[in-house]
């Protein structure tokens, strides 16, 4: 791949061996604000169908097709370009990419799904009316190309206290089994962050743990909420068909920066209003 690799990384992790769930997550979520809270607070994750219209759909499409043209004109924003190791690629003059960072700053319309009236009103029940942006990535599983993703915990990689992310997954295409739909332990928020080992930071999971692993199956347009201590993973993808995810993840200003470094960049959400 001839690249500037001052805007592009190459992924070169290892694949792992996540397997097969023990079960797929079937259950209709609760619609009330309440009930959404409830559910949350004891599964650690929540399904919202159908909140991305097809039309919406059809422009994040469009706009994410137009920053994969022309990414070597951009410049890259937090976690930047990433791509997959490209063997299996029929052109190696074209990078498959495995994430895009920056989403928010890159175009209008992933700037409004950020903001979308559902999620929001979710939120405010966890952080009050001022939320901020910690983490936004479109991640790709392209057809017999993305990779596994190891179980893990995400606030163990960013270094916060509390450890209280809440992450919106928004399906840009349908996940499932066969192209890497996320699985979960439901519940494993409750028991705090655990140790990660190895080159990818990964958790190796009990036999009470895997029992109770879980696929979550999504339509292009709903919205999975997803607590940041949730252990969660995915398979390769083995089908014909990608699967995007444009992930958010908020945080609120009462988080405290224990990490190494300097702070990463908190993007501001402020008194967000909603209609009545």
């Amino acid at each position: 791949m001839t690249t500037d690799s001052n805007y592009i990384s190459v992924d070169n992790a290892q694949e792992v061996e996540v397997g097969q769930a023990n079960h797929t997550w079937t259950s209709d979520s609760p619609t009330d604000v309440c009930g959404q809270v409830e559910s949350f607070k004891e599964n650690g994750f929540l399904v919202m169908k159908g909140l991305v219209s097809r039309a919406e759909l059809a422009e994040l499409d469009g706009e994410l097709r137009r920053i994969v043209s022309e990414h070597k004109n951009l410049k890259p924003i937090r976690e930047g370009f990433n791509t997959e190791k490209q063997e299996k690629w029929p052109d190696p003059n074209v990078p498959v990419f495995r994430k895009i960072g920056g989403i928010y700053d890159h175009s209008d319309a992933f700037r409004r799904l950020c903001a979308q009236p559902d999620v929001i009103r979710f939120l405010k029940e966890f952080y009050g009316s001022s939320i901020e942006l910690y983490r936004d990535v479109v991640m790709m599983k392209q057809p017999h190309i993305g990779r596994e993703k190891p179980w893990h915990q995400d606030a163990v990689y960013w270094g916060y206290e509390p450890n209280e992310f809440i992450s919106a997954m928004v399906a840009l295409d349908a996940a499932t089994v066969d192209n890497g739909v996320l699985q979960v332990v439901p519940g494993s928020h409750k028991h705090g962050a655990l140790s990660h080992q190895g080159a990818e930071l990964q958790v190796e999971l009990g036999s009470e743990q895997q029992e109770r692993t879980t696929n979550v199956p999504m339509e292009s347009g709903d919205i999975l909420m997803f607590h940041s201590l949730t252990l969660h993973a995915s398979e390769p993808n083995r089908s014909d068909h990608q699967r995007r995810m444009c992930i958010f993840s908020y945080m609120a200003p009462f988080f405290r920066f224990t990490g190494e470094g300097k702070e990463p960049e908190r993007i501001p959400i402020h008194e967000v209003v909603l209609p009545s």
